[in-house]
């Protein structure tokens, strides 16, 4: 797959990363900073989405889904 976007969240904590997969297709995932006391501050994947026809359609359900693109915070 290769990143064609990457949104980062206001507070660096959080990002969206959309890719084109090899058969065309587009793709998303957001992860997110988390921390725990034997690991400390570390990258988790979050929600992976289903694939989409085109980046158009991933982009608009990212607008939709991801609270903190609406809010900005």
């Amino acid at each position: 797959m290769n990143l064609v976007r990457r949104i980062i969240s206001p507070d660096g904590k959080r990002e969206v990363c959309v890719y084109k997969r090899i058969d065309g297709f587009f793709a998303y995932e957001e992860i997110f900073e988390t921390f725990d006391e034997i690991a400390g501050s570390y990258w988790s994947s979050g929600y992976q989405s289903g694939v989409f026809e085109t980046e158009g359609a991933a982009m608009a359900e990212i607008a939709a889904t991801t609270p903190w693109l609406r809010t900005g915070s």
